[in-house]
């Protein structure tokens, strides 16, 4: 079949626009959204950066190249380009290789910090992620969401002051509380204290943390501490917590303690035919869930017992209030019951 040179050359016209299409699109072209993911990435150094020298800031430590090459997992060369360009940005000022933030700089970082920690609190209350993962998914939703999204978002959940691990979180307007309280380490035997704040970050010594039952509010004893180690008492039972994981922990002393250090059963291990009381629901119980658990009658002073278990035991159904309630395991788990 024979096909004449104009009709040719309109296809191969057609043909080259519908590339240049592709590549050059607005929002959608590769070459569109490769710029993006450039910016993307430059704005998220810029903004760790920022993050990193503001808690140096507020921590009284001094900031180096290494320790910003370190915080942002690149080389000293890259960490040496990215602080010559946020001096150009008048994000910091350089001298005598000592590196502070601007006035323009700390705002910056503290609006970031409001974002991921406003974030922290709205995946605690409002959905279910699991503790552990709420740090690394701010640390995403940070570099995306617009200050004034986050004033909406504040405003929804009541302008929270701290955020689930006890940060405080700045105010619209920038304000951030001073540090308080003291490290577990720091405290002397015979000390009742109680737990303001968990650091986060390592993920793997938070994760311990928590498995060890170490949330903000709970109070403790310190029974004996060196170097080695810190003695404590919590949960009804004695522990021993190395001072790595003591150090990620910060406490006030309580001025006129009455610590009760009684170890609760949880609803898991209710046996049949055994009647409860319920305590309290786990600080790990929190947002939808918490309500959700609230509203069926699970409060504390309740009685509750086993009516029927399923086949494989999960759920379980029980009875509170004259009420049916069928519970998973992991819900269970969730509730503390007095032995």
């Amino acid at each position: 079949m024979n096909i004449s040179i104009p009709i040719i050359s309109l296809i191969i016209f057609f043909l080259i626009l519908i590339v240049l299409g592709i590549l050059f699109w607005p929002n959608y072209g590769i070459i569109t959204r490769y710029k993006k993911g450039l910016q993307n990435t430059k704005r998220v150094l810029i903004e760790d950066s920022l993050k990193h020298l503001y808690d140096y800031e507020y921590r009284n430590l001094t900031p180096t190249i290494n320790s910003i090459a370190g915080n942002l997992n690149i080389s000293v060369d890259e960490a040496t380009k990215l602080l010559e360009e946020l001096k150009a940005l008048n994000l910091i000022s350089l001298s005598n290789n000592n590196i502070s933030l601007t006035a323009e700089g700390r705002s910056y970082a503290l609006r970031v910090i409001r974002i991921h920690r406003l974030w922290e609190n709205y995946l605690a209350e409002e959905t279910g992620y699991q503790e552990k993962d709420w740090h690394e998914r701010a640390e995403l939703a940070e570099h995306k969401i617009t200050h004034e999204e986050a004033n909406r978002l504040a405003a929804k959940m009541g302008n929270p002051k701290y955020d689930p691990h006890g940060d405080p979180i700045p105010t619209a307007e920038g304000i951030l509380p001073g540090k308080k309280g003291k490290c577990l380490n720091n405290i002397e035997p015979g000390k009742v204290v109680k737990i303001i704040h968990i650091e986060d970050e390592p993920k793997m010594i938070y994760t311990q943390l928590l498995a060890q039952g170490f949330h903000p509010g709970k109070e403790i004893q310190v029974i004996d501490a060196d170097s080695e180690k810190v003695k404590i008492a919590m949960d009804g039972e004695e522990r021993i917590v190395a001072p790595l994981l003591a150090g990620n922990i910060t406490v006030v002393e309580l001025n006129e303690p009455k610590f009760i250090s009684k170890k609760y059963r949880t609803l898991l291990e209710l046996k049949p035919n055994e009647e409860a009381v319920i305590n309290s629901l786990s600080p790990t119980c929190r947002g939808q869930q918490r309500r959700r658990l609230l509203d069926l009658g699970i409060v504390p002073g309740a009685k509750i017992s086993i009516l029927m278990k399923s086949p494989l035991n999960d759920p379980v159904g029980y009875l509170v209030k004259d009420t049916i309630v069928a519970l998973r395991r992991k819900q269970a788990k969730e509730i503390l019951i007095n032995s």
